[in-house]
């Protein structure tokens, strides 16, 4: 009766487990319990699913461009559907974030990286709504 326990609990897990991970083509990652993932282009939008909170993760090739360039390009594009984008900051690895507000105050803060072929842009919106599940989603993330 034991093993017969230990073996569903198992089975239950890898299958769990299984059932979340998803391939984004550049990356991969475990989308968690109550979230919703789908992809446009190089880009996966994760949703929770009352909608409370979102992340966003782009991953292409930055075609020579350089994180200063791509992020003030990002912040021109943001520019177009959010209220207020505020400045790039350059961390000490050179990667930058900002944040931005909708016209209804939702707060999302996007982080910008890069090796020396992708960018990596990740866009976290109300993530204090669910710091947890975003946490080990982000975690999870493997560049390919």
């Amino acid at each position: 009766m034991k093993r017969s326990l230990a073996l569903a609990a198992v089975l239950v897990l890898v299958l769990t487990a299984a059932a979340f991970a998803q391939d984004f083509g550049k990356f991969s990652l475990d989308v968690a319990d109550g979230w919703t993932a789908s992809q446009e282009g190089p880009t996966a939008v994760i949703t929770k699913n009352d909608n409370t909170a979102s992340l966003s993760i782009t991953v292409a090739p930055h075609e020579g461009n350089s994180k200063p360039a791509l992020a003030d390009a990002f912040v021109a594009e943001f520019k177009n559907s959010f209220a207020e984008v505020g400045k790039p900051v350059a961390d000490a690895d050179g990667d930058f974030s900002w944040e931005m507000k909708t016209a209804n105050g939702a707060v999302s803060q996007a982080n910008l990286s890069a090796d020396d072929k992708d960018f990596i842009l990740i866009v976290l919106t109300n993530a204090e709504a669910a710091p947890d599940d975003i946490a080990k989603m982000l975690g999870s993330f493997t560049q390919k």
